[in-house]
C-alpha cells in the first residue's frame, strides 16, 4: 500500500511538474487551457447553439421558470471571456437557480462556422438563429463589438429581446476615431499594437509574461477580424435605430475604458427609452474580466 502511495504521489509532483513548465515555457497556452478546465470541472458545457459553437450554463428545471441571459463577446475576443460570470469567480455573484446562461462564439471565432457575411446586421441574424434554438425571450448582455451586435438583435427581434445590457458598447458615429483605430488594430495586431491596446483597455493591466505575447496575437488573427473590419459600413452605425429598441436597456461603463469614447454611455441612454446607466469606477473596457461582480449585479437582479 505505501510502494502504491509512494507511486501515486510521484505522478502527482510530475503532474505538478509539468504544468508548472508548461506554464513557464507556454503561458499563453496553460492559462486557456486551464481556463477551459475550469469551466468544464463548473458545470459549463460547451454546446452547438444552432449556428454557433457556445459555453452553456443551465441551472433551470424542467417546467420551472427559467431566465435565459445571452453574453456576446467583442471584436478579436472569445466566448472564453465570460468565464468568471459563467462561474461566479473574481467576486462575481454565483448564477442563481433557474438561470441559462449562453456565452456564445460569433461566427467564424473558436469553432464557431464562418460567416458568409461578417457585417454587423448579418451577425446578429446569426445570433439570433442561435439563440432560438433554446428560448423565445432573453437578457441580452454584449461588450463592445458584441454590444453593437446585441443592438441590432434587439432592433431586428423584438420579441425576443426583454432586456439589453451594453458593457462598454461600440455602435455609435464616432467623430474622435477611437472606434476605427480600436477595429483597426485589433484587424491586424501586432505585439506592440496589442500592448498598446491591452493599457488602454484596462484600469489596471495587469503584467503579462513576454513569450505570451505572440500567441496572444495569433490567437485574435486566427479569429475573422479583418472580415470584420473590411465589412463595417456606414449603415451599420446603429444610433438612428435606437429609438426602435423596444427592450429594457441598461448600459453598464467602465469608467477607465480608454478604447471607446466615455461619452457613448450618456449618448447610449438618450436614444434608448427609459435606459439607466451604471459607471463602475476604476474598470476599463473589458468588465466582465476586471469587475465581473459589478456587472453579476446588473445580470441576476431581479428584472425591472
Amino acid at each position: 500500500m505505501k510502494r502504491v502511495l509512494l507511486a501515486g504521489f510521484g505522478v502527482l509532483l510530475l503532474v505538478a511538474a509539468a504544468a508548472c513548465a508548461a506554464v513557464a515555457f507556454a503561458p499563453f497556452q496553460a492559462h486557456m487551457t486551464l481556463r477551459r478546465l475550469a469551466l468544464r470541472l463548473g458545470g459549463v458545457r460547451r454546446v452547438r447553439a444552432g449556428p454557433l459553437l457556445a459555453y452553456e450554463r443551465n441551472t433551470c428545471r424542467p417546467g420551472a421558470a427559467c431566465r435565459c441571459v445571452a453574453l456576446v463577446h467583442g471584436m478579436g475576443d472569445s466566448a472564453m471571456t465570460w468565464d468568471k460570470t459563467l462561474l461566479g469567480l473574481g467576486g462575481a455573484s454565483v448564477p442563481p437557480e433557474g438561470t441559462l446562461l449562453l456565452a456564445v462564439d460569433l461566427p467564424g471565432t473558436d469553432g464557431s462556422p464562418a460567416a458568409a457575411d461578417y457585417g454587423l446586421r448579418a451577425q446578429a441574424r446569426v445570433l439570433r438563429g442561435a439563440l432560438e434554438t433554446r428560448c423565445p425571450e432573453w437578457t441580452v448582455a454584449g461588450n463592445s463589438l458584441g454590444g453593437w451586435i446585441s443592438t441590432w438583435l434587439a432592433v431586428d427581434w423584438p420579441k425576443g429581446v426583454s432586456l439589453l445590457v451594453l458593457i462598454n458598447a461600440a455602435g455609435l458615429s464616432d467623430p474622435s476615431g477611437l472606434t476605427l483605430e480600436a477595429a483597426k488594430t485589433l484587424s491586424t495586431p501586432t505585439v506592440p499594437e496589442l500592448k498598446l491596446f491591452n493599457a488602454r483597455a484596462y484600469g489596471s493591466p495587469r503584467p503579462i509574461p513576454e513569450r505570451a505575447w505572440k500567441p496572444a496575437v495569433d490567437a485574435i488573427l486566427a479569429r475573422p477580424t479583418r472580415e470584420i473590419f473590411e465589412a463595417f459600413r456606414e449603415e451599420d452605425v446603429v444610433e438612428s435605430r435606437l429609438k426602435d429598441v423596444r427592450a429594457e436597456a441598461t448600459i453598464i461603463w467602465g469608467s477607465a475604458d480608454r478604447v471607446l469614447p466615455a461619452e457613448f454611455a450618456e449618448r447610449f441612454a438618450r436614444g434608448l427609452r427609459g435606459a439607466r446607466v451604471v459607471r463602475v469606477a476604476g474598470c476599463g473596457h473589458l468588465p466582465q474580466q476586471e469587475c465581473p461582480e459589478s456587472l453579476s449585479r446588473v445580470l441576476f437582479e431581479a428584472k425591472r
